[in-house]
């Protein structure tokens, strides 16, 4: 597995562990307005090879593109360790890297990493590897995109819904102090609600948004700085880490999606548990800020994310707005956990295909969620005694209203497949 290291940026950033803490970041705004995608021919994907019925043996595919009937690309991966979950999933990406489509891996626990990945994928895909945990990422949570129709208002929002889900126990005036402290630093750098134009000046470092909290905090003659100090000691572990900074990794998702390369992984083993949720989620809105900006589109891209429990389905988060809309921006979701609990109402509604290795399932709460999504099942009692018995490598299918057994696919046996 490669690592992936892109240009540095025009302006170099100072070195240290705290170098974003001062001076700006360039805003994409004006870049994202002013480019216009060159128009592609609209190209349908074609069905991808998942395995063998295991009754009939015949092929079994998986239909991502919501142009050929599919509900919607999104697939949900269910089952306990060991039992083909990942590598499953390096099948499907395989198969779409081969059809040109990009895959972005959410690596908590470094099961995409390259000593635990089939080495077949490895030779074959040659994924990207981005270490964000270690070297940290060249992005800005704080960045405007067109979809911001209020400018700073909307990041001041999204920034503080984050970090309300991440950390339950802030509370409403934490949050307001928070909302506030974004719109304070937006306002340092000429940026405010009421003129669309300002929107696209260097942008504060988001680093800058702890000094702002701060600065409350100390204020005494402030009646909200016992609340800021509160904030502060919330949001600190992010600042800490300092993940998003401008020596970081710059990841571009326009270069990625030109590049040669289909499947990246982001690393983010070794960070701690609430900074995985925050940095995941601030992620997921700054690629789906520049999706968006691109317009509807077939199929182009996917994003797994492994590990559920590390996500937030709840309403206004951007999991649960690409359950919603991605597909509509050419944006399907891997979505896997060994727990059921660990999936949402809406991760199970919005997703149009089901992978349920073995699992247990005590309360019966996968089967029957399985029942009413396929047509040729007796009973949800049926399909319990399937999925709380099947073999190794073998999974319980769901979609487009059928579900069957399937033996899945070895990569090998693909790779022949590929060279015929």
């Amino acid at each position: 597995m490669g690592t992936y290291t892109l240009p540095n940026p025009d302006e170099a950033a100072s070195s240290g562990p705290l170098a974003e803490s001062g001076g700006k970041s360039s805003s994409l705004l004006q870049r994202i307005r002013d480019h216009e995608e060159t128009a592609q021919p609209e190209q349908h994907l074609r069905p991808v090879l998942l395995g063998s019925d295991a009754e009939t043996s015949e092929d079994v595919f998986w239909n991502p593109d919501p142009n050929t009937g599919a509900a919607n690309p999104h697939v949900l991966v269910l089952g306990e360790s060991g039992f083909g979950k990942t590598y499953t999933i390096c099948c499907l990406l395989g198969e779409l890297a081969q059809q040109g489509v990009l895959s972005i891996v959410l690596d908590y626990g470094q099961g995409f990493s390259a000593t635990s990945l089939p080495p077949e994928f490895v030779a074959a895909i040659k994924p990207k590897e981005i270490l964000a945990s270690r070297d940290g990422i060249d992005i800005n949570p704080l960045q405007l995109f067109p979809s911001d129709m209020l400018g700073p208002v909307n990041v001041a929002q999204r920034v503080a819904d984050t970090f309300g889900r991440v950390y339950s126990k802030m509370g409403v005036q934490q949050h307001a102090v928070l909302r506030q402290a974004v719109l304070d630093v937006m306002e340092d750098e000429g940026i405010v609600p009421g003129d669309a134009e300002s929107w696209t000046r260097a942008l504060p470092v988001f680093g800058s948004l702890r000094q702002k909290v701060h600065s409350y905090a100390s204020d005494p003659s402030s009646a909200q700085s016992r609340i800021a100090a509160s904030v502060a000691s919330h949001v600190s572990t992010m600042f800490v880490y300092n993940t998003f900074r401008s020596n970081g990794h710059r990841l571009s998702w326009p270069e990625m999606m030109q590049s040669q390369s289909r499947v990246f992984v982001i690393q983010l083993k070794g960070l701690e548990y609430s900074l995985e949720r925050a940095v995941t989620e601030f992620l997921l809105w700054n690629l789906t800020g520049y999706i968006e900006s691109l317009g509807p589109s077939p199929l182009r891209c996917f994003v797994v994310l492994d590990e559920a429990h590390k996500l937030s389905f709840d309403r206004g988060s951007p999991t649960e707005k690409l359950l919603r809309e991605g597909r509509k921006f050419g944006l399907g979701l891997i979505i896997a956990s060994q727990q059921p609990e660990d999936f949402s109402p809406v991760a199970f509604a919005n997703t149009g295909t089901k992978i349920v290795f073995q699992v247990g399932d005590d309360s019966s709460v996968i089967s029957r969620q399985l029942h009413r999504k396929v047509r040729n099942a007796h009973s949800f009692t049926d399909i319990y005694q399937v999925i709380t018995k099947l073999p190794r490598g073998s999974a319980y299918l769901a979609s487009q209203n059928v579900g069957q057994v399937v033996q899945i696919t070895s990569f090998p046996e693909r790779m022949q497949r590929w060279r015929v």
